[in-house]
């Protein structure tokens, strides 16, 4: 195996600290599995193993093949020697292994997030009956008392959000609901963290009585664990000889603690030694800080700190022109950018072609291949989009093409005017169509169930639940559906010379029809089970596969505790639940079961996701749509996503405010104004998301920014400072 000169150091590593910094396109994934197999080869971790920590269960999938597969070819049969997994999946080993050094029962279960949703809602609900509906209502704004009657259901939704990622930072930074009572005084009036702490205190406290732990709990207990009980400890650093951990830019603390634990070597006299510990990532991709508690300042400390550091700064992935426009990112953030802050947001880390490895070479195409497109609204975004698409794979037929917008909403309203015009396509979204899709049709057999004797009820079930043309599906639907339902249940409209005629329009849409008519008799005639059981039944009806099974048995076990809840709940209360496409309850399930199994991009489908969504991933042609103001903010005086425009100015955004009050309650320096960091960091960040979505594009790039006077928005700044670029360089070329 040949490497490149920017790999070959790495290769050499033997024990101790090292960080590599890899940037996009370098093949960190490539050469963390090559170096885990080099080890085993050359025996390096035994009696140990080596144990590889990744960010999600996708990659745990993907690094278990590649080593598989790496060793495979060296003719050795070692799968016993490493182990692959999440740090949640590494915590809970510790915590079965000893649950008691961490104060649990050995019975202990992990709360799901259906549960936690559960029990946060009823610990607000609970608040509010005690005077926080009071409290709330004294932080809003003048336009927010006004609106608050109307507006109010939105707003609290927002609140159980603000609550959730407010404990965790509490439970993350190892704060109990006592010691906020204790630091009452410190923490003034006003709080954000003591308003919350009641909402705390019952959360914890429901817990406990139903003996469970969630997610942050087990990454706290874990550590404890492992710093209270030396024998624990000792276990587990004889059992893993080393430690790698990929994408280390999106870890928080209490993760990077645990892995140092368990990568120190001690010797016989007791005495610490050296740590195995490898850390790969890039603080260029560090784009989590605004869902998790992630922070790129832990792998910028260990980058300080590691015994070795190298960097892979070569890579393949993109045209030379695509890496020029990267670069000039990264330059232009480091030097000029106008908040002084922010220009720390990027590393000043340069990608670099391939020279030495010819099969490893940079693609190269005739043109320039980076356009940018400055439009009047986002209608004419959509418009262009599809026009340029066509082209384009007309073209290029052969090659792999995405689009990247900022929202999950705006992914679904791309994916059907694709589909509008015949083109196909992937959504990859929390709240794509494909992975809803299982939801949507029990969310529209549940609506029709509460009211069988609705035609438009009908109509949407059968438009969702029969397969093939849109446009002759909806004729066949449309005909049939306009007699009575009763006739159409018996099947004596099928009678009919109209509706017998229909068949001729497409004889498998027709079939189809009445297959999935019968299926629907079959569950009309089950009516009578307990709900919980109806719907598993409704799962055997359709013949679901495993994913699609997982994501039903979810859904029976979440009315399982609605009805607990509230025993009145209707057929089509608990329909709406399931086709509300902001139920994060279900979005999030289904990202999970979804998210397993990875994604490959196809040349035969369009691939449409959010930015986020593309890390990891790659195409030949990326569309980067929105890159507008609203989204890319350049100063902290413009608007921000994350504010709540409903609450006082001093209290817009809590969350923010919390996280500072947590740093207080550590003894830590507050150094000034929450909001104003809280900006910063999300012009950071999204520097950063910018520089990762550029990245994804191998041969050509096209970037659309547009106006639009109701929001007062116009296209970003760097959109501007891009598209001169692209000029500039586009007419030297």
């Amino acid at each position: 195996m040949k490497f490149r000169d920017d790999q070959l150091p790495i290769m050499q590593y033997k024990g101790g600290t090292m960080a590599v910094s890899a940037v996009p396109g370098a093949g960190k994934t490539f050469i963390t599995a090559q170096l885990v197999c080099k080890i085993i080869e050359e025996k390096l971790n035994k009696p140990g193993k080596v144990l590889v920590v990744t960010y999600m269960n996708s990659a745990v999938n993907n690094f278990k093949n590649r080593i598989s597969h790496m060793l495979e070819e060296r003719g050795i049969d070692s799968n016993s020697d490493y182990e692959v997994m999440t740090i949640h999946g590494l915590a809970m080993k510790v915590l079965q292994e000893r649950p008691d050094a961490a104060g649990l029962d050995e019975n202990f279960k992990v709360i799901d997030d259906l549960q936690k949703i559960f029990y946060l809602d009823n610990a607000v609900k609970m608040w509010r009956k005690l005077g926080g509906e009071k409290i709330y209502r004294s932080l809003l704004s003048e336009y927010g008392t006004k609106k608050y009657d109307e507006k109010s259901e939105r707003w609290w939704k927002d609140f159980l959000q603000i609550s959730d990622v407010l404990i965790s930072e509490l439970k993350l930074n190892g704060i109990t609901p006592e010691k906020v009572e204790e630091n009452r005084e410190l923490l003034g009036n006003n709080s954000i963290i003591y308003i919350l702490n009641y909402i705390y205190f019952r959360y914890e406290k429901m817990l406990n009585l139903n003996g469970y732990v969630d997610y942050n709990d087990i990454l706290v207990l874990a550590y404890k664990a492992l710093i209270s009980d030396e024998d624990l400890r000792k276990k587990f650093q004889q059992k893993y000889s080393f430690v790698f951990e990929d994408e280390c830019q999106d870890s928080n603390l209490v993760q990077c603690d645990i892995l140092s634990i368990i990568s120190e070597r001690v010797g016989a006299d007791n005495k610490k030694r050296e740590c195995n510990l490898v850390r790969v990532g890039d603080l260029n991709q560090s784009i989590m800080g605004s869902f998790t508690s992630s922070n790129p300042i832990y792998f910028k400390q260990f980058l300080r700190e590691a015994d070795k550091n190298y960097v892979m700064n070569r890579a393949g992935r993109s045209t030379r022109n695509i890496m020029n426009l990267a670069n000039s990112l990264v330059e232009y953030t480091v030097k000029n950018h106008p908040e002084k802050r922010c220009r720390e947001a990027l590393r000043y880390q340069k990608i670099h072609p391939i020279e030495d490895v010819e099969d490893l070479k940079n693609p190269e195409v005739d043109e320039y291949g980076i356009y940018a497109y400055s439009m009047s609204s986002w209608e004419d975004v959509k418009k262009r989009t599809i026009e340029v698409v066509k082209s384009f794979k007309s073209k290029h037929s052969d090659m792999t093409l995405a689009i990247l917008i900022p929202f999950n909403s705006h992914v679904k309203e791309i994916a059907e005017e694709l589909r509008k015009n015949k083109i196909e396509c992937d959504e990859l979204s929390s709240t794509s169509s494909e992975r809803l899709k299982i939801i949507n049709i029990l969310g529209k057999i549940l609506g029709f169930l509460g009211e069988p004797d609705s035609p438009v009820k009908f109509r949407d079930l059968m438009y969702e639940i029969i397969e093939g043309d849109n446009e002759k599906k909806n004729v066949i639907i449309n005909n049939i559906t306009s007699f009575k339902i009763e006739d159409i249940i018996k099947e004596s409209v099928f009678k009919t010379t109209s509706v017998c005629k229909l068949e001729e329009i497409d004889k498998n849409i027709f079939e189809d029809f009445i297959c999935k008519l019968r299926m629907v008799k079959d569950i009309l005639a089950n009516l009578n089970m307990p709900l919980q059981e109806l719907i598993l039944y409704i799962g055997y009806e359709l013949k679901l596969n495993n994913e699609d099974k997982a994501i039903l048995q979810y859904v029976a076990s979440y009315v399982r505790h609605k009805n607990a809840e509230n025993n009145s709940m209707t057929l089509d209360e608990i329909s709406q639940e399931l086709l509300d496409v902001r139920s994060s309850a279900f979005t999030h399930i289904c990202n999970v079961i979804y998210d397993i199994r990875g994604y490959e991009p196809v040349p035969e489908k369009v691939t449409v996701t959010t930015y986020h969504k593309s890390k990891g991933l790659e195409w030949d042609c990326v569309f980067l749509l929105y890159l507008n103001n609203y989204i890319y903010p350049y100063s902290i005086k413009g608007k921000f996503r994350s504010e709540h425009y409903y609450f006082k100015d001093e209290f817009k955004n809590p969350t923010a405010i919390g996280k500072a009050e947590v740093q207080k309650l550590l003894q830590n320096d507050v150094c000034y104004n929450p909001i104003i960091k809280a900006r910063e960091e999300v012009i950071c960040e999204k520097i950063r998301l910018l520089y990762v979505a550029i990245t994804r594009a191998k041969k050509y790039l096209i970037l659309m920014a547009h106006y639009d006077e109701n929001k007062k928005d116009c296209p970003s700044k760097y959109f501007e400072i891009i598209k001169k670029f692209i000029c500039e360089n586009k007419q030297s070329s």
